[in-house]
């Protein structure tokens, strides 16, 4: 189960998310390189963002879960960033982690969704094979 977005943002601020030596020990080439070439990942994550924009487009949303979707998708980005100096790959976790967590403000239940938080909460990056 995916946590409320302000638990999410304090765990990645106090380093139980995403904690720089694990991210920093990850092959991120190859997570890069399994990622670009999966299509069903690509198809699945795409699936998501789609309805995520779809939904998120026509609620009525809290000024504040909009300002920690906001602050979850920076700090994963700098964290990651930090830890790897790589700026890619950063930026597919802020992706990951703004599509989890609008889904979750949006009440969604999704398997995909499910999964790549999942990876995340294990101190890993999601790539092929989440979700299935």
């Amino acid at each position: 189960m995916i946590p409320a977005p302000a638990e999410i943002l304090a765990r990645i601020k106090d380093g139980d998310l995403l904690p720089p030596a694990a991210i920093a020990a990850l092959d991120h080439d190859a997570i890069l390189d399994e990622r670009d070439g999966d299509d069903a990942f690509e198809a699945e994550w795409t699936r998501c963002y789609n309805e995520i924009e779809k939904n998120w487009a026509a609620a009525d949303l809290d000024h504040k879960m909009v300002g920690l979707k906001d602050d979850i998708r920076r700090e994963s980005f700098l964290s990651v960033s930090r830890a790897t100096t790589r700026h890619e790959i950063a930026s597919y976790v802020s992706d990951d982690f703004d599509i989890i967590v609008r889904g979750s403000i949006l009440g969604m239940n999704d398997p995909f969704l499910n999964a790549l938080w999942d990876v995340y909460n294990r101190n890993e990056i999601p790539g092929p094979g989440t979700g299935k």
